[in-house]
Order: C-alpha cells, then structure tokens, then sequence
C-alpha cells in the first residue's frame, strides 16, 4: 500500500498493500508510529474475534444451503464461489489474532508474512471479481436477456471461474514461494525483510495489479447499476407486468453495490494514494499514526465482508432464500398469503357441500 506504518505491525497490509521499500529511516518512523497498544493487542483481536465467528456461522449455513442447490444458473454458481473465498479468508483470521494478541512466537509473525496475508488478499480480490462477475451477470439477465447464448450457458460460467482462481493462483503463489528469506529478529519487523530481491519486485507488480483490479471491479458494479436502472425506468412505463420482476433485479444488485461501497471502497482510498504516490515519505510521526488507525479499520470492513455476503445470498438468490425458510420450517410471506388463500377456498367449498346436502 506504501503506507510503511505497515511495516511495523501488520503482515496482512505488508504482503499485498505496500508499494515499493522505503528507507531505513522511514521505516524507523513507521515502526515507532505503530508502537504495540491496546488499540493493537486487544481492540483488533477482539474485532477479528467477533468476524470469525459470526463467519463460520454464516458461511457454514450457506454451505450446508447451497450444499442442497443445484448450479442451475451461473449466477447461483458464482454466489457458490463467493462462498468459498469466504471461508479460505475466514480461515486465515486465527492466525492474525494469535500474532497481534502476543501469543505466537517470536517467529509466528513469517508464517503470516509467508502464508496466510497471501491467501486474506488473494481470497478478498477473488471475491471482489466475482461481486463483478455477479454485476455483469444481472446486467445480461435483464437489459440483454437475448443475446449470445454461450455467455449465458453454466459451462463458460465454470470456465471463467476457473479462470479467476487461476489467476489468483499465479498472483500470490510467487508471493508465498519468494518469501524465502531465513526469519531473525533483525528482520521480523518487516516482511518485505523476508522476501528475495525478485519477491520485492513480484509483490510491488501485485499492488498494482490488484489496484487496478478494484478500479474495474467499482466501474463495471457503477455501470451496470446505472444501465439497469435506465432500462427498467424505460421500460416500466411500457410493460407494467414486467417491471416488478425486474425492479427485484435492480434492488438485488443494489445490495452488491451497497455492500462493496462499504467493505472495499474505504480501504482501497486509504491506500490508493500510497501505492501510487508514495506520499508516505512526506509525512511526520503523528500523520503516520493517524493514517495507520485509519488503514486498520478500513483493513476490518473489509474483512467483515465475509459476514456481509450471506446478505446478498438471502436478497439476490431466491433459492438460497427458499432453502433457508423451508430448512428453518418458516414460511415466507407470499407462502403464508397462498396458504391462507387456499384454506379459504377449501372452507368456502366445504361451505357450499354442506348446503347442498
């Protein structure tokens, strides 16, 4: 991210956020700014604490739900992917808590350097294109409901997700094989410490290709979110019957947008001007903490992503929401109006039975 208060603390913001190396006095700066402190050893761990349970809960019953769904459509084959990026994010936050709690030992902190920041922002971006993916698939199921039938076919869908992991794949497992640097205690203060000459250069290259990344991603959930709204304000006019479904479509995709805007856009304009600029090098001790508070707390909405997903998977999917009400033995509210609708007719039947006995 070239924030190199990052240096000091977090392997999370060091292996896929930093720009290029600073100097040693820099580096100096950084680490007295972001000094251990509760904010560090108490109020993040617990944060996490709180994510990677309300996650196992959430992601576990969207496994054992989608567990029962066929891949029908490639839009519930997506949202299965989202699911397992998820859970490998997931997985990754014990580790963050033991290293920032002080319970690991002292070279607890390579195995984050190495392994697991790899996999929390390899999984974050995996998620991030599939929310587009999501995006672009809404915006071809209603403004372009006709078009080349091979993008709408589950076999280019399985494809292209095989596609991203692939990518995601060359992108971090460089980072991880390269971060092969022997750990001591001069060096542990700094993962890009850790890495070869070569490494160095693979994870700054990474920083900006997942930047761009996320530029994308943003334009591509604006621009769909704009041209579906377009077509159904068009089109309700001509086609009432129609507009109703497809208002569920532009109310579905506003829930992605609602929940990228909140997780992943504070933090990429934390960063961005760093990764960038490297306006790191021009700022004080006192600047260097603010930024790094503020780096930290935008780093933990985007975790608390992986808690925010099951949402879309309740709003967009209607047959993730049916499994839920059906396994859960609760009816859904037009469920309920049809039941009572049907036992009204058999008593206006069992009514007009008896009076013609």
């Amino acid at each position: 991210m070239g924030l190199n208060l990052t240096l000091a603390k977090l392997p999370d913001g060091e292996l896929q956020g930093q720009g290029p190396t600073p100097s040693n006095a820099s580096q100096a700066a950084g680490r007295n700014a972001t000094a251990p402190s509760e904010f560090d050893t108490i109020v993040l761990p617990v944060l996490y604490l709180v994510v990677f349970v309300a996650s196992l809960l959430l992601n576990g019953l969207a496994v054992w739900i989608f567990f029962h769904i066929r891949n029908k459509t490639s839009f519930i084959f997506y949202l299965k992917n989202i699911v397992v990026a998820d859970l490998i994010m997931t997985l990754t936050f014990p580790f963050r808590i033991v290293h920032d709690a002080g319970l690991g030992p002292w070279y607890f902190k390579a195995v984050l350097c190495r392994y697991t920041s790899v996999l929390f922002y390899g999984n974050m971006y995996t998620s991030i294109v599939f929310l587009g993916l999501i995006s672009i698939d809404r915006y071809l199921k209603v403004v372009k409901p006709f078009g080349d039938s091979r993008m709408y076919s589950l076999t280019f869908t399985k494809v292209l997700s095989v596609c991203v992991w692939g990518v995601t794949a060359v992108l971090s497992l460089p980072n991880i094989i390269l971060t092969d640097v022997p750990p001591t205690a001069d060096n542990m203060h700094d993962c890009q410490a850790l890495k070869s000459p070569l490494g160095v250069r693979w994870h700054h290259a990474v920083v900006y290709v997942n930047s761009c990344l996320f530029v994308a991603v943003l334009a591509i959930l604006i621009g769909c979110y704009i041209a579906i709204s377009r077509y159904i304000h068009r089109s309700s006019r001509q086609f009432i019957s129609q507009s109703s479904r497809k208002r569920k479509h532009n109310q579905s995709i506003r829930v992605v947008v609602a929940v990228f805007f909140t997780c992943f856009l504070p933090y990429h304009l934390c960063r961005m001007p760093f990764t960038f600029s490297h306006l790191d090098k021009h700022l004080d001790e006192s600047a260097h903490k603010i930024l790094y508070y503020c780096k930290e707390m935008t780093l933990f909405l985007s975790a608390c992503n992986v808690c925010l997903d099951p949402i879309i998977y309740f709003f967009m999917c209607r047959s993730f929401s049916r499994r839920l009400f059906k396994k859960s033995n609760i009816r859904t509210r037009s469920e309920s109006i049809r039941s009572l609708q049907s036992v009204r007719r058999s008593e206006v039947r069992i009514y007009y039975d008896y009076t013609d006995v």
